[in-house]
């Protein structure tokens, strides 16, 4: 290594340094939720939050990338658009010189809403109390072996879903949303751009075949709930910045230490082919890879040119860390505390955690599933720490909407929340960026999984990485759930182009978890999550929440 990349790196990690030892001494910053989002009363009232929107160029729905004289399509979410706000966002491009196509997921499957709305209702009935439906078992999974060793977890898990036999029919016929939307593309060719889904991006554009370059991001952006935040007008510059600063140091770094409030404790080892590798391939925007599990293994995004992929396959390398990632939130919802211990990467046990713990806990014994070994990958079995997805917008903030359908997706986005993922995944090999032939004779073969899933969302992460070839130089990435790199002089520097610093940094959303933010215990927290987010969800409908920002004066009961 050169010296000035040395000095510099030290001049950076003496810096952050000493400004988190200072932080640490500090309580976790208290419950926020934004005052500002209201229903809006006509197009006009969306229109500023769509101009915002369509000139976004970081995260993962960057719509401000489409240029003039283009022709984009956007995907909306049948359960979750409105009406109004796509309009917006259809006018606000047309401002631009763009012309946007809107349809909704139900019109490529060939569906009308109605139907797709019964269907969705049928398969998933349940909130976000259930966040045991995190445990997915789609693709490979053995579900029938789950039926035989557990009955009663296999009801809970798969319950008999009241769909009327016309209607359930219907949706066995018709496309997938991947399939609908490549006959779409195929007989639209002047479409130039595509938004679609709510996450999953390099899976998703992979599943539309020959138009995967046309894909640029999900489309989130069609509720008010997003749109209507800060969300869009956090500037691209500043976005782009504060996530490279993130993953910069990632290539020289030998030790990685994360911890949380909620239980999360693990130190990982990182050798220097292992840092080359992850340093290239971190990269996602809006969803930096915390982890060489999933930073690695592919074909990563261009820092530069996103959404273009890098050309040069990234060889796999697993995070070996050891230690325990506890929590009570994942991708559906929520559940009472679960701990997974990690010993050299591989989840070693499960605790507690509800019906979720027992469902986990059951799929680790499936046969064969500790001892084959995935293609492309040097280690066997499935259950290894995959994922540390971290999110990078201050002005992200769990949705109020979603867990009334079954999914916490939002909060996931929040800067500085991270969301462990588990579970073996080969998604591409050197031959491109599509699911190689190997893959899927393993997958028919075998019967095994080859998908990620099982999160847990950790809310306040303190996440920390020492230097590599110093004894005691840590630089601390995020602390208490606060992206340090927000709070450089450099980042500041440039927020200050577009207002008050401090205002255009600022955290937006803060969680409630009591006894470690907020009033209470966090032992009866943690057996019912669900009681604190339902209570924190009736105060902000209400209006009545105490930790509204900015301020506002409480109705009247």
């Amino acid at each position: 290594m050169k010296r000035w990349m040395i000095l510099m790196i030290l001049l950076i990690s003496l810096g952050l340094a000493v400004a988190v030892f200072a932080a640490e001494k500090t309580k976790y910053p208290p419950p926020r939720f934004p005052s500002y989002v209201k229903p809006a009363k006509s197009v006009e009232d969306v229109m500023p939050f769509a101009r915002a929107a369509v000139r976004q160029t970081g995260g993962r729905t960057p719509l401000g990338l489409v240029e003039k004289g283009k022709t984009v399509l956007l995907v909306a979410t049948d359960h979750v658009a409105e009406p109004m706000v796509l309009e917006a966002i259809r006018r606000a491009y047309a401002e631009r010189g763009v012309k946007a196509r809107i349809l909704l997921e139900h019109e490529l499957r060939g569906l009308t809403l109605e139907e797709a709305l019964a269907i969705r209702k049928a398969q998933v009935w349940y909130t976000s109390e259930q966040g045991y439906f995190e445990a997915d078992f789609t693709g490979s999974w053995p579900i029938d072996w789950l039926k035989k060793s557990r009955p009663a977890l296999h009801a809970k898990l798969f319950p008999e879903i009241k769909l009327p036999e016309v209607l359930s029919k219907k949706d066995k016929e018709a496309p997938s949303l991947a399939k609908g939307l490549i006959k779409y593309l195929d007989e639209n060719p002047d479409i130039n751009i595509v938004y679609y889904a709510r996450g999953g991006r390099a899976r998703r554009a992979r599943d539309i075949e020959h138009h995967r370059e046309k894909m640029y991001g999900n489309f989130i952006f069609d509720n008010r709930w997003e749109l209507m935040s800060k969300v869009p007008e956090f500037p691209g510059d500043v976005w782009r910045l504060v996530e490279e600063r993130v993953i910069e140091p990632i290539g020289w770094i030998d030790r990685v230490h994360a911890t949380d409030p909620e239980g999360t404790n693990i130190t990982m080892e990182v050798d220097e082919k292992t840092a080359e590798a992850w340093g290239k391939s971190a990269y996602e925007q809006g969803h930096l890879f915390m982890l060489p599990g999933s930073a690695t293994g592919r074909h990563p995004y261009s820092v530069i040119e996103y959404p273009a992929l890098k050309k040069e396959y990234i060889p796999h390398f697993v995070g070996e860390a050891n230690g325990v990632i506890a929590g009570t939130n994942n991708h559906r919802g929520s559940f009472p505390r679960i701990e997974v211990h990690l010993k050299k990467g591989y989840v070693a046990e499960v605790r507690s955690g509800g019906p979720y713990g027992d469902i986990w806990r059951e799929a680790m014994k499936i046969p064969g599933i500790n001892e084959v070994t995935w293609p492309y990958r040097d280690k066997p079995g499935y259950w290894w720490l995959r994922e540390g997805g971290l999110g990078t917008n201050p002005k992200f903030y769990k949705r109020l909407d979603e867990n009334l359908q079954g999914t916490n997706q939002t909060e996931r986005n929040v800067g500085g929340v991270i969301h462990w993922g588990f579970g073996m995944e080969v998604r591409e090999g050197p031959q491109g960026p599509t699911k190689p032939p190997e893959v899927i004779e393993f997958e028919k073969k075998h019967g095994l999984p080859n998908r990620h899933g099982w999160h847990i969302h950790n809310l306040f992460l303190t996440y920390r990485a020492r230097v590599r070839g110093t004894k005691n130089t840590w630089l601390t990435l995020v602390n208490k759930g606060r992206i340090t790199a927000l709070d450089s002089p450099e980042i500041r520097a440039l927020a200050s182009r577009y207002g008050n610093p401090d205002d255009v940094l600022r955290q937006e959303w803060a969680p409630h978890l009591p006894g470690i933010n907020a009033p209470g215990k966090y032992e009866d927290y943690a057996k019912d999550p669900w009681k604190t987010i339902t209570m924190v969800m009736k105060k902000v409908e209400g209006g009545n929440y105490e930790y509204f920002h900015p301020p506002v004066k409480a109705k009247k009961q």
